[in-house]
């Protein structure tokens, strides 16, 4: 998808500057200024408001409508709120005008060039991509098993048969689909001009163990909803996304949610992101019926650049809630992350992250007496380099140390993945 939000108004810049060798007529109504009005209009665009100076600069054509120098702001302020066919009306009628000097009109034809080739950016049009990724994956607790398979239960100290960690390898590969629709639709959100897209996808995801089947993972998503980018600085969108997911062979669950996320960008190289969740969690196995849940989260998290942007820093924190139908499953709790990117060559980069989050659970756990009180450390390190072909190597080590005041939910878990993928 483009982002539109630095469209140049250069041209209609250096289009006001020349502008100002057309001469303006005398004032023919003594209680109005146009000056003043000017000035005001001219206040307003540098300020951020082009639709206030749109108002402005009408105002002044409503009383003098051969004020060719106006007319010319209107255009520019016209543009800026990507009112393509008006700012061209505007600038065709001054340089239809035999009177414009010569210099003017060169500015005209060079602004309205370039109001052209905008405007292309608003035809509609359909981008697709596609993405398939073929990997390994060594994972030293795929049963995700207790640090220990002698756990402490109210004082007494019981064996967990099978219950101690369990390695494997895996084999892993995903595909995705994306679809970006620019409808050229605008409409005003304040004093900035929206842009609608509509964004859809697909995506499947398998992981096979070698001997481990009970633990094969299968998901698939889709996903579709409206996009919104501004020509000032900020873009959202709102995504509904339905999920399938089987679990060793069989059914799991299906989950359905509405994914919020809004962005502001206060410079080239900061942008602030908010986003959130809201999920409904439908276990298939009689079994799971009370893991059933309502799953609501939200977040906010901060991005830099540096170095040209080449390094890129971000760190946010989430709170979450999942409402089961069993307290036992229910908790909430919330989540802190940081996270760098390091493009060490154009088509090699680094990366890491770390995150730390607490999880208060509300019922007791069967058979153990206690209602749990879980703590996560993950970090995550990596790195991919991209061939002249567009393929894509990538190897990603992840480490999690989970601590509970169950012993049973007392975990550690490595995995390591080397993935090729190629976009189409």
């Amino acid at each position: 998808m483009r982002n539109y939000s630095g469209i140049s108004v250069l041209s209609g810049v250096v289009l006001s500057m020349m502008a100002s060798s057309v001469v303006a007529e005398n004032n023919t109504a003594e209680q109005f200024d146009p000056e003043q009005f000017f000035k005001q209009g001219m206040e307003e665009r540098e300020k951020g408001a082009p639709y206030s100076a749109i108002e402005s600069f009408q105002t002044i054509l409503s009383n003098q409508p051969s004020l060719h120098r106006a007319r010319l702001e209107l255009a520019v302020a016209y543009m800026q709120t990507l009112q393509y066919r008006e700012a061209e009306e505007q600038a065709q009628e001054v340089l239809d005008d035999p009177q414009t000097p010569a210099s003017v009109r060169v500015s005209i034809l060079a602004f309205l060039a370039q109001l052209k080739r905008d405007e292309e950016q608003l035809n509609p049009q359909h981008d697709h991509k596609f993405n398939l990724s073929a990997g390994v994956l060594f994972d030293s607790n795929v049963n995700v098993g207790p640090s220990s398979s002698v756990v402490n239960v109210n004082g007494t100290p019981f064996t967990i048969t099978g219950g101690s960690p369990v390695s494997d390898n895996a084999l892993v590969v995903s595909g995705s689909y994306d679809h970006s629709y620019r409808t050229g639709k605008t409409f005003r959100l304040g004093q900035s001009t929206g842009m609608l897209f509509w964004q859809s996808g697909a995506s499947v995801y398998h992981r096979g163990y070698d001997t481990e089947d009970d633990f094969d993972l299968d998901v698939l998503s889709l996903r579709t909803g409206p996009a919104v980018i501004t020509n000032k600085k900020w873009r959202g969108n709102v995504a509904l996304q339905v999920d399938h997911i089987r679990l060793g062979g069989n059914d799991l669950a299906n989950y359905l949610g509405l994914q919020p996320s809004m962005t502001w960008s206060f410079d080239s190289s900061t942008e602030l992101t908010l986003d959130a969740e809201f999920t409904d969690r439908n276990f298939q196995e009689a079994s799971d019926q009370g893991r059933d849940s309502d799953y609501y989260s939200v977040g906010i998290a901060l991005g830099k650049g540096y170095r040209n942007n080449t390094v890129g820093v971000q760190a946010g924190i989430e709170s979450f809630e999942n409402d089961a139908n069993e307290a036992e499953f229910s908790n909430n709790g919330w989540e802190v992350f940081a996270g760098v990117n390091w493009q060490v060559q154009p088509m090699t980069s680094l990366f890491s992250r770390v995150s730390y989050n607490e999880s208060d659970f509300k019922g007791i756990v069967t058979g153990v007496g206690k209602v749990r009180d879980d703590e996560q450390i993950q970090l995550i390190i990596g790195g991919k380099h991209t061939f002249a072909n567009e393929l894509e190597l990538s190897a990603v080590w992840m480490r999690v140390e989970a601590d509970s005041n169950v012993e049973l939910y007392q975990y550690d878990r490595n995995q390591l993945s080397i993935n090729l993928a190629k976009k189409f």
